[in-house]
């Protein structure tokens, strides 16, 4: 159903090009029809023949300018609407090809790239079909005609025209077109490296400034931006040049025509004679048929840079996700899901040791598990396993008694809640980014939240509650308010499997003793993994595992302070 859909919906972006192919059509040759017919109109008035021999061309004159500008208008109307609908299917499937790269599947490709490709790369696209595409087919199929009707007014003038028109039209844009690749290249690595500088300096600006490095950054950042000037330097050479091969054609070949048309004429009477009124239509007819090829090489250098850019596109689409789901996902089973890790091993590109080694726990229903271990340890690529974000090397995930590997990636996220390090903060209200976990909140359940978790006070100082805008990437809020709200996203969720990632790092005691044990209440029956490098408040958790470089530990003192806080608890 959903392929058919799918076809349908394509078809209608096809038949609305063809229209613009038509529409286009349609005006390029009414410009043809509006210089020929001007042609003899002028010619032939000026012979002084009655007024009424001419009323057929004046209106032909007036039909004709009309018609050539509706059709151009058309085609600019249409064109950009199917555009415009592909565009937005294309930044669909651009997002679904990027969501399962992330975090872990974009290998080498920075943030500031991955942005000139979900933005200007894909416009580029755009630039294909109203640039190139339908000024392509509407030139070609408009020159093709002129050449005809050059050829029924002198036979001979038809392979001097279709000549310049292959060396011009044809040749000097495939010229161009080979010529733009080359320099596409350089371009799209060019403008990619300028858009990942600046959003790293922008982003970096703070310590930046506090190192005085920004001087140095900056001059870097300018040799970055005079290698894309040179980049763009030579798609305008490239682009020159094709214009001036097309000149240069359509200049010698109107010569030829006018040299022929000049001994056509002075040649006696008969078949081979022309007259002047027939003259001037062959010479008009000719600049109509350049006329029509025009934007040909210009839209050949374009599409040069709009192919490298379709490239770029497809090799982001082509990277490896990090999970692949099954051709025929298993559903996952009702009621209560619990989660067993078999002897789990992962490894990320490029790295030499794995980042988890044979790491097995058991995680039943309505268990509460602390993960703790120092930094690097391999916590938090513990939490990505937990939620499909990476792929084991070896071993496997077992949730609900089911391999994971047999579910669908997607439908597994949906049981976890989790809370990262560094939670993001979107540009846009409190209560907005609250709503990302459940959208169907009422304001009621996020300000209790909030205030669970100590944030009363900040909460009240607000300006608009919970309407305040964070500001982007959460500039308004502190890194323990952030930490705070990825938790109250988490909590909101209310998912069987609550994983919190080091979330009372940026807290102090008192605090992170109230969030910790608004936590453990709001969990109550579902399953809990709280990821620390404390120990503190350990004797709430059913169980304590060590990690250390990437192996489960079997630490005896910390296994020991686990216990006797265990203890002391009862």
């Amino acid at each position: 159903m959903r392929a058919a859909e799918a076809a349908g919906r394509w078809r209608g972006e096809l038949g609305r090009g063809a229209l613009a192919v038509s529409v286009g059509l349609a005006g390029q040759l009414s410009a043809l029809g509006l210089l020929a017919t001007s042609a003899w109109l002028l010619t032939r008035a000026s012979l002084r023949p009655p007024i009424l021999t001419l009323s057929v061309a004046i209106a032909a004159v007036r039909f004709f300018a009309l018609a050539r500008g509706l059709g151009r208008y058309g085609e600019r109307l249409a064109g950009h609407d199917a555009a415009l609908r592909v565009l937005a299917r294309l930044r669909v499937w651009v997002y679904r090809h990027l969501e399962p790269l992330v975090p872990g599947g974009l290998g080498g490709v920075r943030e500031g790239d991955v942005l000139a490709r979900v933005v200007g790369d894909v416009d580029a696209v755009l630039d294909l079909l109203v640039g190139v595409l339908v000024p392509s087919v509407t030139g070609v199929v408009s020159a093709t005609l002129a050449v005809a009707l050059a050829g029924f007014v002198l036979p001979e003038a038809a392979p001097v025209v279709a000549g310049g028109l292959v060396l011009g039209g044809v040749l000097v844009s495939v010229g161009t077109l080979v010529a733009g690749r080359r320099v596409a290249g350089t371009l799209g690595a060019a403008r990619a490296e300028v858009t990942a500088r600046v959003v790293e300096t922008l982003a970096g600006a703070p310590d930046l400034l506090a190192f005085g490095a920004l001087d140095r950054v900056a001059r870097s950042l300018s040799d970055t931006e005079a290698r894309n000037a040179q980049a763009l330097r030579g798609q305008a050479l490239v682009r020159g040049g094709g214009f001036a091969g097309w000149a240069l054609a359509a200049g010698g070949t109107l010569v030829g025509v006018i040299a022929l048309g000049l001994g056509a004429v002075r040649s006696p009477g008969g078949g081979a004679g022309l007259s002047g009124v027939d003259f001037g239509v062959l010479v008009f007819t000719t600049l109509a048929a350049f006329d029509a090829l025009a934007p040909l090489p210009d839209a050949m250098a374009r599409a040069g840079a709009d192919l490298g850019s379709a490239a770029r596109l497809r090799a982001l689409a082509g990277l490896e996700p990090p999970v692949h789901p099954p051709a025929d996902p298993l559903p996952l089973p009702k009621g209560p899901l619990g989660v067993e890790l078999d002897a789990v091993t992962v490894r990320y590109p490029g790295r030499r040791s794995p980042a988890l080694q044979g790491v097995s726990l058991v995680l039943p229903p309505g268990r509460r598990l602390a993960v703790v271990g120092p930094s690097g340890a391999g916590k938090s690529t513990l939490a990505l396993v937990l939620l499909r974000f990476v792929e084991p090397e070896a071993g496997r995930l077992v949730v609900g008694g089911i391999d994971a590997a047999r579910l669908d990636p997607e439908a597994v996220r949906q049981q976890v809640a989790y809370a990262p390090q560094d939670p993001h903060v979107f540009q846009g209200s409190l209560a907005a980014n609250l709503r990302l976990a459940r959208p169907e909140a009422s304001d009621e359940e996020l300000v209790a939240v909030l205030v669970s978790l100590g944030l009363g006070p900040w909460f009240e100082r607000l300006p608009t509650g919970l309407a305040s805008e964070l500001g982007e990437r959460g500039v308004r809020v502190s890194g323990g308010e952030r930490q705070r709200l990825g938790i109250a996203r988490a909590l909101l969720a209310r998912r069987p499997l609550v994983v919190l990632d080091e979330p009372t790092a940026h807290l102090d005691h008192q605090t992170e003793e109230v969030v910790r044990t608004t936590v453990l209440e709001a969990t109550r029956g579902a399953s809990l993994v709280w990821i620390t490098h404390q120990l503190a408040g350990l004797d709430a958790f059913d169980e304590v595992i060590a990690l250390e470089d990437g192996r489960r530990s079997s630490d005896s003192q910390v296994q020991g302070l686990a216990g006797t806080l265990r203890a002391s608890r009862h």
